[in-house]
């Protein structure tokens, strides 16, 4: 693209009936007026010149007695000229600008990866004990400091990375997770009872079977034993290895009283706020709020496409609790026990235990109902205890055993 064509020109027509063509273009030919696209057609002489140039032209024209006509003007002068009083275009650009400056050094969106057992929200906490938020400017803010102070403040971080791009935070965490506990095949140990049981399935690997199938323990006892006699009367220790399931029993108590004092619900709050960088500005309320409560929100951010502004609105609600006399029948009473016992099953008898039976037994004593519920379980009941020896000079090992506590 030659450069005339991107600066404004002006298109013109030449006519006159007396006027003398030839003399005229020489004169424009030597002129140091620049000059494109010249046609004759008839008596009209039509073209374009940088607008600059356009009064040499007019001049040069009248020598002639010629007559020139301005067609229009065409070029980005041109175009930035209609929009020379529209002063509100000006200001709408500048503050375009001084925001996208002023939002570029503001942290506007914080990312979090890498966390299992460590909440967003107490890193969030920990990023702004360091200074690091949502409005925080990123000029102000050390990284690698930040990194350090969180390390020392939180025993669970093992390692984190903190990094921005344009207003972003990313933070990579890595948790500190304890080893486990390392216990050598080789160590001499015993598998003893967890608990009162009835043997019901072995599965021995390594060690001698003390109890049978079918025989029962008692807490503390020994059912697989780490100490092996073989048929020549020695004794050698092994470290025993086996699945042991039984058969045992547990009772648990649940009771709910007829007639007691309990949080009610008294109505319900509203309020509505805009957030802005983190800065809550209530708008709306609707209700007072005193006592008790339970709280819930709903915030909603600004977006644009798939960009998210550090303003939104956030609608409060509260659900106020008061204290009153609740009084119940015994269908509702034993309606409530058996939803804490659905809650207990599934929370507490997990894992390798199953339920064989549950045996229910109800009682109402002094406006209390109460249920007793004895469980029939089935699962492990084999622990590992590790076995202390020494040896007895050169004959062999001592066979009697201590265990730890």
């Amino acid at each position: 693209m030659n450069l005339y064509e991107i600066r404004s020109r002006t298109y013109f027509e030449i006519s006159s009936d007396s006027g003398d063509y030839n003399k005229f273009v020489n004169a424009l030919r030597c002129s140091p007026v620049q000059f494109f696209g010249l046609e004759i057609r008839k008596n009209v002489i039509s073209g374009y010149v940088r607008t600059k140039d356009m009064k040499r032209l007019c001049s040069l024209a009248e020598a002639y007695r010629l007559d020139v006509t301005q067609s229009r003007e065409h070029g980005a002068a041109v175009v930035l000229k209609k929009y020379k009083k529209r002063y509100g275009l000006v200001i709408g650009f500048m503050l375009s600008v001084g925001i996208t400056a002023f939002l570029n050094d503001r942290v506007m969106m914080i990312e979090i990866g890498g966390n299992e057992t460590i909440s967003d929200s107490r890193i969030i906490s920990l990023l702004e004990d360091t200074g690091i938020s949502i409005g925080s400017r990123i000029s102000d803010i050390d990284l690698r400091q930040a990194e350090r102070r969180i390390k020392g403040m939180d025993k669970d971080v093992g390692w984190i990375g903190i990094r921005h791009t344009g207003s972003r935070v990313v933070v990579e965490i890595s948790e500190l997770t304890e080893p486990p506990e390392m216990q050598s095949k080789n160590t001499p140990c015993n598998i003893v009872a967890s608990r009162d049981a009835q043997i019901k399935n072995v599965r021995l690997y390594s060690g001698m079977l003390v109890p049978m199938v079918g025989d029962g323990v008692k807490k503390g006892d020994i059912i697989v034993s780490g100490v092996v006699d073989t048929k020549y009367g020695r004794s050698f220790y092994v470290h025993s290895i086996g699945e042991i399931t039984g058969i045992y029993t547990e009772k648990m108590t649940f009771s709910k009283p007829l007639e007691c004092e309990e949080y009610v619900g008294a109505g319900t709050a509203e309020k509505k706020a805009i957030s802005i960088f983190g800065k809550r500005f209530v708008y709306s309320s609707e209700g007072s709020v005193d006592g008790e409560y339970e709280y819930n929100e709903d915030e909603t951010p600004l977006t644009l496409g798939k960009i998210t502004f550090p303003v939104s609105r956030v609608d409060m609600h509260y659900h106020l609790l008061e204290k009153a006399t609740v009084t119940r029948t015994e269908e509702e009473a034993e309606q409530l026990i058996g939803e804490r016992i659905d809650r207990y099953e599934k929370n507490f008898i997990t894992g390798n235990s199953e339920i064989v039976q549950r045996d229910i037994e109800k009682s109402v004593s002094n406006g209390v109902v109460t249920f007793s519920v004895t469980y029939t379980l089935e699962g492990e009941i084999g622990v590992e205890k590790q076995i202390f020896a020494r040896y007895e000079g050169a004959q062999g090992l001592e066979k009697k055993t201590e265990e730890s506590k």
